[in-house]
């Protein structure tokens, strides 16, 4: 009888632990926090899942792992992957901030909007910045080059010994100061374009942060490759 009590006891203590290992998913399982996350395995075969997710037959070696999810940082690891044996990983997704894009689109236009994934307006704020700095470097090489007439011109004319010299040059001295003058308009205008680029970049970020939307859950994925006569293909089974 104590035998057999004995044994009973040890089927108790093994039965729980079955049952868990029968609940434990082989392969890659992924959690993140929120759910909902698009997890990307890259490596001798490519397969994308939305989190909770499982990745489990047929992967085996080492994968890189990326995980977006629109409004988060996404997420980049590595993992290794062995056959029949599972691996889980948990990831706290950090949210993205108008600070961290308005820091982005202050040093680089376009760059925050690229953050927040409003990739056309990004484009858009990056050519404006581009043209802006762009006419500012013409206007003020123009400006420097018409500056420099004008000293040369204002130098010949203070240089003069006599009335007649003076009068000849005195035209001359005018006219390149009024084409000094309109390239420093014209100098001056490109400068305020720059800085309203430069700024309307940075405000749109600010106000106009785009909020995270819903998403579509799937609770997992199997992975199973299939060989046929015309090579190794990938199916997907999704478990909703």
């Amino acid at each position: 009888m104590r035998g057999k009590g004995s044994w009973a006891i040890i089927l108790l203590i093994l039965f729980p632990l079955g049952i868990a290992a029968q609940d434990t998913e082989v392969g890659l399982n992924v959690q993140t926090n929120p759910p909902g996350a698009e997890v990307s395995l890259i490596g001798t075969i490519s397969v994308t899942g939305l989190s909770p997710v499982n990745f489990s037959m047929g992967l085996e070696g080492n994968y890189r792992v990326r995980i977006k999810k629109y409004g988060y940082e996404t997420y980049r690891s590595s993992v290794f992957i062995q056959p029949g044996r599972a691996v889980n990983l948990t990831v706290n997704l950090r949210s993205k901030t108008r600070l961290k894009a308005a820091a982005r689109s202050l040093f680089i236009p376009g760059w925050g909007q690229y953050y927040t994934e409003q990739k056309s307006k990004g484009f858009l704020y990056a050519v404006g910045a581009v043209g802006a700095v762009a006419s500012y470097l013409i206007t003020n090489s123009d400006f420097n080059n018409k500056n420099d007439e004008y000293l040369s011109a204002l130098s010949r004319y203070d240089d003069a010994t006599t009335y007649s010299e003076k009068e000849r040059l005195y035209p001359q001295v005018q006219s390149a100061k009024r084409s000094a003058y309109r390239a420093e308009t014209k100098r001056r205008i490109a400068i305020g374009a720059t800085v309203a680029v430069w700024s309307l970049n940075v405000l749109d970020v600010l106000l106009f942060f785009p909020e995270s939307g819903g998403s579509m859950i799937v609770s997992g994925i199997e992975v199973k490759p299939r060989i046929d006569s015309g090579g190794t293909s990938i199916s997907l089974a999704y478990r909703f």
